[in-house]
């Protein structure tokens, strides 16, 4: 371990996910250096997930609207900090950049195994002979300084101005609270990794019938249609609040719920970080790529097909038109993996 760290950053631009799966590194960096200034450099639209943060002392934002200029800008800036400790867990040509002439006495960033995720995807050559997950990788970046994962997963936290809120809102939607309580998240960046809705509607109104369960379909902005279409299919028993809530109310309504059912999504890494109950559902992406859920209450319902993984983060098409690793998934499987968690 370093001894004479004062001031570390950490570089994780983007996406939710990703993001939310650094706070496991965060921690134990806060652990070992509890005197250290820890910064934390986010893209300026996820920046609310850190803010409440203890691990952390200050949130510096990147707005890509700024383009180059703008990351030159904010280079100098980084330059004139004199950091001791440059932790690059994002390994992008913007992270690589900002990291040259920093002036860091340690500059350290993690295995992407970009090699073998493409033999993997493309050739179906599978050398993962241990499969590790990506909040673990995010650990070989600072194997020199001797941290180590402390199995308590992950953390985002949430002011109780939001919690207040989305009691409120839930008693206006008419939640009672003795009744298991159920968010659906059928959206994903990209269509591939969208469940087909009518599972969604079959698994919701089962929940309804049989748990008495109250059902919120949740997403952002993007998943707005979506999210009213099935809401619209469920029927009565269920409230649709797409495109309503910021980041960390999101993760309010996920603390108070007693299970997440998700895509492979930020909103599932976001239920988990909550310590509510995952299930996951996942088909053109593979557990070797690293983004399933922590083992800790998750579930993964999935299908075994020769053609997984076709992809590392997503497609708006299926490679062989067919579209199974989803279509293949029933309503049964996903009610059945949900029940443990209600009973």
């Amino acid at each position: 371990m370093m001894a004479d760290v004062n001031k570390i950053l950490v570089i994780r631009l983007s996406s939710i996910g990703d993001i939310i799966l650094t706070t496991p590194l965060l921690r134990s960096l806060r652990e070992a250096y509890p005197k250290a200034l820890i910064t934390f450099l986010i893209k300026k639209q996820y920046a609310d997930l850190l803010a409440g943060s203890p691990f952390i002392n200050e949130l510096i934002t990147f707005d890509k609207e700024e383009g180059f200029w703008g990351l030159k800008k904010l280079k100098r800036e980084l330059k004139d900090r004199h950091f001791d400790l440059y932790i690059d867990i994002h390994k992008n040509w913007r992270s690589r950049f900002l990291g040259i002439g920093l002036g860091a006495s340690l500059t350290t960033t993690y295995p992407k195994y970009i090699l073998r995720r493409t033999l993997l995807i493309w050739f179906k050559l599978n050398l993962f002979r241990k499969i590790k997950p990506v909040y673990m990788r995010y650990f070989d970046s600072v194997r020199k300084l001797g941290l180590h994962y402390d199995g308590k997963g992950t953390d985002i936290f949430v002011p109780q101005a939001g919690l207040k809120k989305i009691r409120n809102m839930l008693t206006s939607l008419g939640y009672l609270f003795n009744n298991p309580l159920v968010v659906i998240c059928p959206g994903a960046t990209y269509s591939n990794k969208r469940w087909k809705e009518e599972g969604f509607i079959e698994t919701a109104r089962y929940l309804i019938r049989e748990k008495s369960a109250f059902i919120i379909v949740h997403g952002g902005n993007d998943d707005l249609e979506l999210c009213t279409r099935i809401t619209e299919g469920i029927g009565p028993g269920a409230a649709c609040l797409a495109g309503k809530l910021n980041l960390t109310e999101s993760a309010a309504l996920l603390r108070m719920s007693s299970l997440v059912i998700a895509n492979d999504s930020g909103l599932l890494h976001l239920g988990q970080s909550q310590k509510t109950a995952v299930v996951g559902i996942y088909g053109p992406t593979s557990r070797e790529l690293g983004f399933f859920p922590l083992e800790q209450k998750s579930t993964v319902v999935e299908v075994n097909l020769p053609c997984r993984p076709c992809t590392h983060k997503g497609l708006d098409f299926c490679p062989k038109k067919h579209f199974r690793c989803m279509n293949d998934i029933s309503a049964r499987q996903v009610i059945q993996a949900a029940l443990p968690y209600l009973s």
